[in-house]
């Protein structure tokens, strides 16, 4: 009985400090929004609307799980593909842009035009 106890107080605290990293994310629609008041623009779309239909997958995690490697901090990750864009038709931008969950700041992204 003990040992359950103890087992249960052990997980319900890792829980709770895992759960505290991710209070006070933005929602999907927040962060969605944020991502798209990036991207607006040459290349990545002239409206919410276009931009939006160029992201393909969307993502919240860890920041190690990105192509900005390293930590547990949380962020968004948008998975941005554009098969023929405006100023390069013969090429083709497929990358990610992660944002930080909480702030919806850019945090790194392998993309063109976007530091």
């Amino acid at each position: 009985m003990r040992a359950r106890l103890l087992l249960f107080a052990a997980v319900f605290a890792a829980v709770t400090v895992a759960g505290s990293a991710w209070a006070g994310t933005l929602s999907e629609k927040a962060a969605l929004a944020a991502a798209v008041a990036i991207l607006q623009g040459d290349p990545y779309g002239d409206t919410p609307a276009e931009v939006t239909a160029n992201i393909v997958d969307r993502r919240l995690g860890p920041r190690r799980d990105t192509v900005c490697h390293g930590g547990d901090t949380p962020v968004w990750a948008f998975r941005v593909v554009i098969p023929h864009p405006k100023s390069n038709p013969d090429g083709r931008i497929d990358g990610w842009l992660v944002i930080d969950a909480r702030k919806g700041e850019i945090v790194c992204a392998n993309l063109p035009f976007l530091n």
